[in-house]
C-alpha cells in the first residue's frame, strides 16, 4: 500500500491475534504447568527406585557390595528406615567391595546402579533397567515450535491475502478513474453549450471520479486545504445544480427547502466543501428523497458553521450510524435497495471535514431517516486562528 492506513493495519492486527493467542497459551503453559509436569515424572520415577530399593533392603543377597560413591552423577542420599538409599545414572562410576583400588566400574547406558546403605554401614548395589522418564520439556519445545511455525505461517499467508486483495481493488479503482478521466473531460468540452442536461451528466460523472481519487488518497499524500472564505449558502447552491432536476421530478417541481440562520461563512477549502455537500446531497438523493422530503439547514454554532440535512428515509440502526463513515461500509437499507455504490463518498466527506478543522457526523432523525451534520470552523474564528482578517 502506498499509504499509512490504521484500518488495514487494524484488520492485520485481528488477523495476526489468533496466533498471539496460541503463543501467550503456550509460554503460560512451558512456565507455569510444564515444569510441574517435570516434577510430577521426576517423582514417578523415584517411586519406581524406591520400590526397588526396599526390595535390595530386604533381600540384599540380590545385589552386591560396593564402596558408596561420591563422584558425579550420585543422587543425594534419601532416607529409607532403616538406612539410606540412591542411584546413579549411566555413566556414574563405582567400585566393588574388595576389589583393587583402580578397579572402577561405569553404569551400562541402558541401566541404573540402585544402591543401599544399612545402619551397620554396610552399602549393597544392583544394577537395574534404567527407568523411561518423558523428557516434556523437550517434547513440547520441538511440539510447540512445529505448531508455532504452522500458525506463523498461515497468518502470513492470510495476511499476505488480504493485503493483496485490499491492494488489488484499491489498484482497479485507481486504473478506473484513471481511464475515465480523460474521456470524460473531452465530453465536457465536446458538449454544446445549449445542451445543459448533458453538461449536468458529465459534471456528476467527472465529480463521481474525482470521488475516487481522493478517497484512494485518503491518508497518503494529498492536496492541502485552501483556505479562504466560503459562502455556505452559494456552495450549496452549486452542488445542488448537479441534482436540481432530478430532485424537482421526485417532489413535483419543488427544490429541496433550505433555511439559513446567521452566519453562513466558514473558513475552508471551497472545492471541499462543495464536494462534501455534492456527496451528501448525491447520498439522499439516492437512497432517502423517494421516501419523503429533504431539507437544509445552515446555521451558526459559536466558532462553527453548520450545514446539516435531514431525511425521511428508511434511516439507519446504531451499529450502521458507528461505521457508515467507513471505507467500502454499505449499510443494510442500502444493500437492500439494489442501488450501485462504491461506499466511499461519505468517507471521502468525512476524511476532507476533518482535514479543514471540522467533523461531520449522522444522527437519527426522530422515528425515520437520518441528520448530516457538517460542521466547519466559522470564518471570524478560522481566520483568526491563522492570523486572516475577514471583511464582511
Amino acid at each position: 500500500m502506498n499509504r499509512f492506513d490504521w484500518r488495514l493495519v487494524g484488520s492485520v492486527v485481528c488477523l495476526s491475534l489468533p496466533t498471539a493467542v496460541v503463543v501467550a497459551m503456550g509460554m503460560f503453559f512451558m512456565v507455569d504447568r510444564v515444569p510441574q509436569l517435570i516434577r510430577n515424572e521426576r517423582r514417578r520415577v523415584v517411586a519406581e527406585y524406591r520400590e526397588q530399593a526396599i526390595e535390595l533392603k530386604n533381600r540384599p543377597e540380590t545385589g552386591f557390595r560396593i564402596i558408596r560413591g561420591k563422584s558425579g552423577g550420585w543422587t543425594k542420599d534419601r532416607r529409607i528406615s532403616p538406612g539410606y538409599w540412591g542411584y546413579v545414572g549411566a555413566g556414574g562410576i563405582y567400585q566393588r567391595t574388595g576389589s583393587a583400588p583402580d578397579a572402577l566400574e561405569r553404569v551400562p547406558d541402558d541401566q541404573t546402579l540402585l544402591w543401599y546403605l544399612d545402619e551397620k554401614g554396610l552399602c549393597t548395589a544392583m544394577l537395574v533397567k534404567a527407568a523411561e522418564e518423558a523428557d516434556f520439556s523437550f517434547i513440547f519445545w520441538v511440539c510447540g515450535s512445529f505448531v508455532l511455525l504452522l500458525l506463523v505461517g498461515a497468518t502470513w499467508m492470510g495476511v499476505g491475502y488480504f493485503v493483496s486483495y485490499v491492494k488489488s481493488r484499491d489498484d482497479f479503482l485507481a486504473a478506473t478513474a484513471h481511464d475515465l478521466s480523460t474521456p470524460l473531460v473531452g465530453i465536457r468540452y465536446s458538449i454544446g453549450r445549449d445542451d445543459n442536461e448533458a453538461k449536468v451528466l458529465v459534471e456528476r460523472l467527472i465529480r463521481i471520479v474525482d470521488n475516487i481519487k481522493d478517497f484512494l488518497k485518503l491518508g497518503g499524500k494529498r492536496r492541502q486545504p485552501q483556505f479562504a472564505v466560503v459562502d455556505m449558502a452559494r456552495a450549496l447552491d452549486e452542488a445542488y445544480a448537479l441534482f436540481r432536476e432530478d430532485y424537482r421530478d421526485l417532489f413535483d417541481g419543488n427544490d429541496v427547502e433550505v433555511s439559513t440562520d446567521g452566519n453562513a461563512l466558514a473558513w475552508a477549502d471551497e472545492t471541499m466543501v462543495v464536494q462534501i455537500l455534492w456527496n451528501l446531497l448525491g447520498n439522499d438523493l439516492k437512497y432517502a428523497a423517494p421516501y419523503g422530503a429533504v431539507k437544509a439547514r445552515i446555521f451558526d454554532a459559536g466558532e462553527f458553521v453548520v450545514f446539516e440535512l435531514s431525511d425521511e428515509g428508511k434511516g439507519m440502526g446504531a451499529k450502521e450510524m458507528s461505521r457508515v463513515f467507513d471505507r467500502y461500509y454499505r449499510a443494510e437499507t442500502v444493500l437492500s435497495s439494489g442501488k450501485g455504490g462504491f461506499g466511499i463518498g461519505l468517507c471521502t466527506a468525512r476524511e476532507f471535514a476533518e482535514s479543514m478543522g471540522g467533523s461531520l457526523k449522522v444522527r437519527a432523525n426522530g422515528a425515520k431517516g437520518c441528520v448530516f451534520a457538517l460542521a466547519l470552523r466559522r470564518a471570524s474564528a478560522g481566520a483568526a486562528a491563522e492570523g486572516e482578517e475577514v471583511r464582511a
